[in-house]
């Protein structure tokens, strides 16, 4: 059902499409990237699949073990969303388990005149699902 709404997103794109097909962006001032993987890439340090049903298997993530405390990497929409009060809904998968070189995860608002609102934060899953 989540994958045929508007705006939703699989990432089951090739390669760099993703970001055009999904209508993100990666922040070129942030300090790493996002990619696109399945479990091959990710081995045992992922997870097995991703948490769509049927045939999808890739998802968006970022490899944190190379990374210093402190780094960011961001993605952003590219488009905006008119302000509205309990109209715009953002949901989203997520898998952070058990590593010490897991960050935070945050979600941001972006107000007219640029301001970041934190709209939820998780430090890490405790199950090792998405």
């Amino acid at each position: 059902y989540y994958t045929s709404i508007p705006g939703s997103c699989n990432f089951e794109a090739q390669d760099k499409e993703w970001t055009s097909v999904c209508g993100l962006t990666q922040d070129p001032s942030d300090d790493f990237d996002w990619s696109i993987s399945n479990s091959t890439v990710t081995g045992q340090m992922g997870p097995l699949t991703d948490h769509t049903p049927g045939k999808g298997q890739r998802f968006l993530y970022v490899n944190s073990s190379a990374q210093k405390e402190g780094n960011r990497a961001r993605i952003t929409t590219t488009k905006f969303f008119p302000a509205s009060l309990g109209v715009c809904r953002v949901r989203f998968w997520f898998w952070m388990f058990a590593s010490r070189q897991t960050g935070v995860l945050k979600v941001y608002t972006v107000e007219e005149h640029g301001m970041d609102i934190l709209m939820w934060s998780s430090s890490r899953n405790e199950e090792n699902t998405w």
